[in-house]
């Protein structure tokens, strides 16, 4: 898959709450405006300008046959996980809506276990 290159989150005034989302990279906490006021995940990545990168792989699972794995984002490569709005997503990355107010932790493993109780 190709992955969509950028700067992370440019210097921009931030805009209201109702028009955005935090997103985490590890640590770092951003306030990324939406492109629409619910955008998937990737694509507000993607207008955001923040670099990622996309891996087919085998799954365990069959309901995950043919959902990419999230291997890069801005300067983090992976393992990574993804946390939103608190819990792990019931979805593959590539169907994960972001909307107003959300909050988005993409983080690689050892960050997330001191964040989250439940990855210790």
């Amino acid at each position: 898959m190709q992955p969509w290159v950028g700067a992370a989150c440019p210097d921009r005034p931030q805009p209201p709450a109702s028009a955005s989302f935090a997103l985490w990279l590890n640590a770092v906490r951003l306030h990324c405006p939406l492109p629409a006021p619910g955008a998937r995940l990737l694509a507000a990545l993607a207008a955001l300008g923040i670099a990622y990168r996309l891996a087919t792989r085998r799954w365990r699972d069959p309901a995950l046959h043919g959902e990419p794995l999230l291997v890069a984002v801005g300067s983090l490569d992976g393992p990574l996980e993804i946390v939103h709005n608190g819990a792990l997503p019931a979805v593959g990355v590539a169907h994960i809506w972001v909307r107003p107010g959300d909050e988005v932790v993409i983080g690689q493993p050892a960050y997330l276990r001191q964040r989250f109780t439940f990855f210790r």
